[in-house]
């Protein structure tokens, strides 16, 4: 196995992976101490089209402002929002 062989069979791979799967085999390389040096010498990846949503996403599910636990602590968030408005009787 030649070293033009092995760049080629690893380029084919990491062609197939998801864009999830490059993240985690990008972490699995930085954490690694023989590749890590090279994965320092890379310019660092662009978060923002990494993380980027999806066209008519937020039109299909709108924007949610409030605080990061809100999905975890809704319950106790639309008590509170309903004492606010109405009173102890909510």
């Amino acid at each position: 196995m030649t070293a033009a062989y092995d760049y080629e069979d690893m380029h084919h791979l990491v062609d197939r992976l998801t864009p999830t799967q490059v993240r985690r085999l990008r972490l699995l390389v930085t954490q690694d101490e023989e590749l890590s040096e090279v994965a320092q010498a890379l310019p660092a990846p662009d978060r923002v089209a990494e993380e980027a949503v999806p066209d008519g996403l937020l039109a299909l599910i709108g924007s949610i402002d409030g605080p990061a636990d809100l999905g975890d602590e809704h319950d106790r968030y639309i008590r509170e929002r309903l004492r606010e408005r109405f009173g102890d009787s909510a």
